[in-house]
């Protein structure tokens, strides 16, 4: 395996950012890259793609790695690998050359995602699991902050499910000088928002939970006239689904009543759905002992769909240090270390052989 075209991988990836459903060109790129270099069979998965290695005599349980390859959207309509898929892509590509020519004792399958920021990149390369016989299911994140290579995970809860909410009120246009006239939604969305913090109290569920006001719009800027409708746009998060699905039910029935109260329409709709990652404790254990891995305290608070899998299979997700000094996911200032494509590769190559 040579790190030097896996290096180059990576910063041709880093150069062509796609946002999640518009990847083509990156997945041209991985495709290439491994039909050029392995012998691997090549197959379409949801919107990926996965790479085939196959035993005819293999007697261990089949395994699936994965990697997501989407970029980060941007608020002004590009996009920017700032949370180091070019590098899980890539790492990932480093693994399946390692593996190219030799006897593993197991089938094993490379699974390259898209489209795990918005939570629709999962769903569709399920297919995997109706396709191939697949045991167990592995994947990683990096995580600065953590010295560089360093390998954590959990048995249960690695990372939260989350959900984003708007919750849209409708009244009636009025003249603002007669306010009284028409139906303001201000009342409805000042006392909810006021109501949050109770609503996602830690002492009313069985794991953290969090209720984040993302942003809120009322009216417009037309001094003439009074608001009549307005959004409400909050994501929830929780360490435990069913704390999340309990969240959320109360968030609609306080919406609704409020709404109700004041005389205005209601309606909500949902996106971002990431159900809570949650490991199978003897593959978490798997993960320590091979990788050389230490056991992490908490969920981590962010979400990832590779919870969709592991509700179909035993396997885990495991985080891997990208230095102490790295700047966070998802700030302007973030870029993917190559000097930890080595270690990732080599931890997943740990779990294909162990």
């Amino acid at each position: 395996m040579d790190m030097e075209e896996i290096r180059a991988l990576r910063h041709t990836l880093h150069g062509c950012p796609e946002r999640s459903g518009q990847e083509a060109r990156t997945r041209a790129v991985l495709t290439d890259f491994l039909t050029r270099r392995t012998t691997l069979e090549l197959h379409p998965c949801g919107a990926g793609f996965y790479a085939a290695h196959r035993e005819p005599d293999g007697a261990r349980p089949p395994l699936a790695l994965r990697a997501d390859y989407d970029a980060l959207a941007l608020p002004g309509g590009g996009a920017a690998h700032l949370c180091g898929h070019d590098g899980h892509a890539a790492a990932l590509c480093a693994a399946a050359l390692s593996v190219q020519g030799e006897q593993l004792g197991r089938d094993a399958f490379f699974l390259f995602q898209p489209a795990e920021e918005t939570g629709t990149g999962a769903p569709g390369c399920l297919e995997l699991f109706e396709r191939e016989q697949v045991a167990q299911i592995y994947g990683a994140h990096n995580l600065p902050g953590l010295p560089l290579g360093q390998m954590v995970t959990r048995p249960g809860t690695f990372a939260c499910a989350s959900r984003g909410v708007t919750l849209s009120f409708l009244g009636r246009p009025t003249h603002a000088a007669y306010p009284e006239h028409g139906l303001s939604p201000a009342p409805a969305v000042g006392r909810l928002l006021c109501a949050l913090p109770g609503l996602s109290d830690p002492a009313r569920f069985g794991g953290m939970t969090l209720c984040t006001v993302i942003g809120a719009e009322m009216g417009e800027r037309a001094f003439g006239t009074a608001a009549a409708q307005a959004e409400v746009w909050l994501t929830l998060r929780a360490e435990r689904d069913e704390d999340l699905e309990l969240l959320f039910t109360g968030l609609l029935r306080l919406a609704q009543s409020l709404a109700t109260e004041c005389g205005l329409a209601f309606d909500h709709q949902v996106q971002d759905v990431f159900p809570a990652t949650v490991n199978d404790p003897a593959c978490a254990q798997r993960v320590l002992e091979l990788c050389g891995g230490s056991l992490l305290d908490a969920p981590m608070r962010w979400s990832e769909d590779f919870g969709h899998y592991l509700r179909r299979r035993p396997g885990a997700f495991f985080g891997i240090g990208a230095g102490e000094g790295c700047p966070p996911l998802h700030t302007q200032d973030y870029q993917y270390p190559d000097a930890l494509l080595e270690p990732t590769a080599a931890a997943f190559r740990a779990l294909l052989l162990g």
